[in-house]
C-alpha cells in the first residue's frame, strides 16, 4: 500500500478481524469493511479490548453480512483498492475464492484498481487456486510469501496482488520480494459448482510431493 500512496482514495476490506488493517489507513482515504459477524464489529469498535479503528479510522464505513453479497450490493463508488481478508482459518469461504467472486470483485474494482488476498493459513496452501483464477480472468498476480521472525513475535504472511494491467503492479514486483504467479494449464479453476480443498491441504500436498512455498 506504501508504494501507491495516495492513489488509493476509496479502500475496501472483507474481514474486519479486529481491525488491525485500519491502520494502514492514509489521510484523505475513505474505508469500508465488509464483515459477515455482528459480534465482530462491536468487539472492534469495543476501546476496552481493542483501538485500531478508533485510533485508525474512526469514520470507517460498516456493512455487516456476508463480504461478497454486501459488495455486489454495495451502491458506493468504485474501489480503488480491495483487500479480502478471510482465509486464515481451516473454515474458510470458499465462495469467496471462484470464478464468480472474482468477477464480484472486478464489478465493484475502479478499472486500475488493485486486489489483494490475505492466504495466510496453517492448514490450506491456497497459492493455485488464486494463480488459477487470476490466469482464468485475465489478471496479472503476484505473490509474497514473508517468512517472519516468531522471535520477535513477527509470524510469517502470504498475500497476493491481483490488477487489471501490468503497469499496476511494478512498484510491487520491483521491490524483490513479489514474484510473478502464472496458472496451471489445463487445471480446473473453481467456480461456484466445484472446489476441491483436499488439493489445497498442505498435508495432503506434502503427501504428494507437490507442497511448495515457490
Amino acid at each position: 500500500m506504501a508504494a501507491h500512496g495516495g492513489e488509493f482514495s476509496h479502500v475496501g476490506g472483507i474481514g474486519l478481524g479486529v481491525g488491525t488493517a485500519a491502520c494502514y489507513r492514509r489521510p484523505g482515504q475513505t474505508w469500508t469493511f465488509f464483515e459477515i459477524d455482528l459480534l465482530v464489529v462491536s468487539l472492534a469498535r469495543d476501546r476496552r479490548y481493542f483501538h485500531y479503528l478508533s485510533d485508525c479510522a474512526p469514520e470507517a464505513r460498516m456493512m455487516v453480512g456476508d463480504g461478497r453479497l454486501a459488495l455486489s450490493r454495495d451502491p458506493g463508488p468504485a474501489y480503488d483498492l480491495l483487500i479480502m481478508d478471510a482465509f486464515s482459518s481451516d473454515a474458510i469461504p470458499m465462495h469467496m475464492l471462484t470464478r464468480e467472486a472474482i468477477a464480484v470483485y472486478l464489478s465493484r474494482l475502479a478499472p486500475s484498481g488493485l486486489l489483494l488476498f490475505h492466504i495466510s493459513n496453517r492448514h490450506l496452501d491456497l497459492t493455485p487456486v488464486l494463480a488459477d483464477l487470476a490466469g482464468d480472468a485475465g489478471l496479472a498476480a503476484l505473490i509474497q510469501h514473508d517468512p517472519g521472525d516468531q522471535d520477535n513475535y513477527y509470524f510469517a504472511t502470504s498475500w497476493v496482488a491481483m490488477a487489471r494491467q501490468d503497469n499496476r503492479l511494478p512498484p510491487l514486483a520491483e521491490d524483490g520480494r513479489w514474484k510473478a504467479m502464472t496458472s496451471r494449464p489445463g487445471r480446473r479453476v473453481w467456480t461456484d459448482d466445484y472446489g476441491n480443498l483436499l488439493s489445497v491441504t498442505r498435508t495432503w500436498r506434502r503427501l504428494l510431493g507437490v507442497y511448495s512455498e515457490d
